[in-house]
């Protein structure tokens, strides 16, 4: 009878080592992620910091700011998860949960908020070139705000419910077995405030993933209508073609401001497009005449050179950038919430099952390690500078 007894039980040891070997290649894969996306991270932080190509702009303060936030998940959030994987059935250790949920809610509203302002330059700087933009000082403040307090406030309740769940699982011998997770504790599992928080943060989550679709379709639309205007410009020679098409950007990295159809005014200290002051009719002949003489020059100087604002055939660098990062975030995290609704089955689920289960929910850290291989791919100056890299630090350190 005892043997029988014996036979039909299964562990919590027993259990969890037989789903911690399945979760085996998912644990040493996101411990490849760990490791490559704090050195990646780490070159983003030192090119960006130490070289002199790349200006105080605001394309350098979003780098760093997603260079510091994928650093931080790389060296708490992951480890955490891979520690989870290996005692996942039987989680004991309450300060670890706690650490992992808070920064689970950290990293995801962190990364979310900043592409939203990334995504608001973006429309600034694309479609309103004219209007007055997003400095590098106040992108800053407003990334402090929006991208490192709100989501600490916003990740504290998180942190509060989570904590130790203790429940019974279907073991090998189809027994129970009583497992230990690290999830939402069973006092706050059914509190209308954990109701209230976890549909505001899907709703925030979706309604800004909304709001970015939105607004990049607005700068890709504006995008087009520049690369056919650049389309126009290759067919007829003349310059006042260029000017009078509005084309106003340049595909680089450093520079924020094109100087081939752009002109600051010394009186005011603000900067007007060539073309639209010939449209607008507030540069005739007699007002350039009476007007001021700098300016004046400057323009005729222009049609002299026959200076004719850079070329392209793609979309704004720093665009597909952002764009691209963006997509990858709303992906990731759409994947996550979906599958959020089916972690209460996972007490049913086979290794195997689980494994994949595990992989697709956890693939959001994706998020936190592509920008390195993005800006490689995209950013000739990035992938020269980061040969230079070392030799660069060793030059600042002497």
């Amino acid at each position: 009878m005892n043997n029988t007894m014996d036979n039909e039980t299964e562990r919590l040891d027993e259990l969890n080592d037989r789903y911690a070997r399945a979760l085996l290649p998912l644990t040493i894969t996101f411990g490849f992620f760990a490791v490559f996306g704090f050195f990646g991270n780490l070159i983003i932080l030192l090119v960006f910091s130490l070289s002199r190509d790349y200006k105080r702009n605001n394309f350098k303060v979003f780098v760093l700011t997603l260079a510091v936030i994928d650093m931080v998940i790389c060296v708490t959030l992951i480890p955490a998860e891979m520690v989870k994987q290996r005692k996942y059935f039987e989680f004991g250790d309450v300060v670890t949960c706690k650490v992992k949920c808070f920064f689970n809610v950290f990293g995801a509203s962190s990364s979310c908020l900043a592409f939203l302002v990334i995504s608001i330059d973006r429309v600034r700087k694309v479609v309103q070139p004219f209007k007055k933009q997003m400095s590098p000082a106040i992108a800053v403040r407003i990334l402090i705000v929006v991208a490192c307090v709100f989501p600490i406030l916003l990740a504290v309740p998180g942190t509060i419910m989570c904590g130790i769940k203790t429940t019974n699982m279907t073991n090998i011998h189809g027994g129970n077995t009583t497992i230990h997770l690290c999830e939402t504790e069973e006092k706050y599992e059914k509190s209308i405030w954990r109701t209230v928080y976890k549909f505001t943060f899907i709703i925030l989550l979706v309604g800004i993933s909304v709001t970015y679709i939105v607004l990049y379709t607005f700068v890709m639309r504006e995008a087009a209508k520049q690369m056919k205007a650049i389309s126009m410009q290759r067919k007829h020679s003349s310059l006042e073609t260029v000017f009078t098409t509005g084309i106003y950007y340049q595909n680089t990295i450093v520079n924020e401001t094109p100087v081939s159809n752009i002109v600051k005014s010394d009186n005011t200290g603000s900067y007007m497009s060539v073309g639209t002051i010939i449209n607008n009719g507030s540069l005739s002949k007699g007002s350039l005449e009476n007007g001021d003489l700098k300016q004046r020059e400057s323009i005729e100087q222009i049609r002299r050179k026959n200076v004719r604002p850079q070329k392209t055939k793609h979309f704004p660098t720093k665009t597909i950038i952002w764009f691209i990062l963006t997509i990858v975030f709303i992906v990731t995290y759409f994947t996550l919430n979906i599958l959020t609704l089916n972690v209460g089955k996972i007490v049913n689920m086979s290794p195997s099952e689980f494994t994949l289960f595990s992989f697709f929910f956890r693939i959001y850290f994706l998020n936190h390690v592509i920008n390195p291989i993005v800006y490689a791919m995209f950013v000739k100056r990035f992938r020269s500078s980061c040969r230079n890299v070392f030799p660069m630090l060793l030059s600042k350190l002497r």
